[in-house]
């Protein structure tokens, strides 16, 4: 009889504490987008500060690694931040706050463009550099504002930041020999 694995075989392999601390920050930010769609917006925002502080410490661990399959697990868990918790706070409030859920469109479509920029550039061998700082500030004002119901001013430092890293990426790309 064979054994049956909890984690696909790809999850078992490379730093566990850094592997461990993505797959609870993935977790946590389906707690939080469910959170928000139940409209419980201060436990999404501790959801989604505890997965910030999960997916910063994997994100670090990860970008020392020169482990792969723990790089791509940290961009997945990157982009499951933006493509669970905006989409969700933007159908939440579609009827009580339009502005809110326009800049939460807004900032998934910023962040998804920066992510692509930097994947596309890293695809055709230029290097592009993330900065991990940006990205948490990105993660710690969309907790705060679901926390303390400042989602207005969070998204638009969310769009702010995701806009920056957008350009910076494309500047790496194009500041390179071809």
């Amino acid at each position: 009889m064979g054994r049956v694995q909890v984690l696909p075989p790809v999850l078992t392999h490379g730093d566990a504490q850094a592997r461990s601390a993505l797959v609870l920050g993935g977790v946590l930010i389906g707690v939080a987008a469910w959170l928000v769609l139940a409209r419980h917006h201060r436990w999404a925002g501790a959801s989604a500060l505890g997965a910030s502080a999960a997916l910063v410490f994997g994100s670090v661990r990860a970008t020392a690694s020169h482990d792969r399959v723990l790089q791509f697990l940290d961009s997945v868990t990157d982009r499951a931040f933006d493509g669970a918790i905006l989409p969700a706070i933007a159908v939440a409030m579609r009827h009580t706050d339009m502005a809110v859920s326009a800049l939460a469109v807004v900032a998934a479509g910023l962040s998804f463009v920066a992510a692509y920029v930097r994947t596309k550039g890293k695809a055709l061998g230029y290097e592009v550099r993330d900065s991990l700082a940006l990205r948490a500030a990105r993660y710690v004002a969309i907790g705060i504002g679901l926390l303390v119901h400042g989602l207005f001013g969070a998204l638009i430092v969310a769009i702010a930041i995701s806009a920056f890293t957008a350009i910076d990426n494309s500047r790496q790309v194009t500041s390179q020999p071809a």
